[in-house]
């Protein structure tokens, strides 16, 4: 790729994926909070829907991830939030599975 076609690195890559990964991960700890706080039917749907709201992120940080990486810019900053979202995503179906299971 010629430099002049490079894109101009911000330098807040690294910030931006550490929101983008808080944010995620606040998202998903909201959904249980008020999921442990509600009833039966609402309380299964937030208990499903923590889990996917993780993976969602993680499936967006992986798309940043191809973006930069086609534009030829920083990439792996990116993959690093995905894959710690895609563990945050393992851990937290494994802990809402019992919660499904009663």
């Amino acid at each position: 790729m010629n430099e002049s076609h490079r894109p101009a690195s911000t330098g807040d890559e690294l910030r931006q994926a550490a929101v983008h990964v808080a944010v995620t991960v606040a998202f998903g700890l909201l959904a249980l909070l008020v999921a442990w706080a509600s009833d039966d039917g609402m309380r299964t749907a937030l208990v499903v829907a923590a889990p996917i709201v993780v993976l969602i992120g993680a499936l967006g940080a992986l798309w940043r991830t191809y973006r930069n990486w086609r534009a030829g810019g920083k990439w792996q900053t990116w993959q690093g939030a995905s894959w710690l979202l895609l563990a945050v995503f393992i851990v937290f179906l494994f802990n809402t599975a019992p919660a499904l299971m009663s």
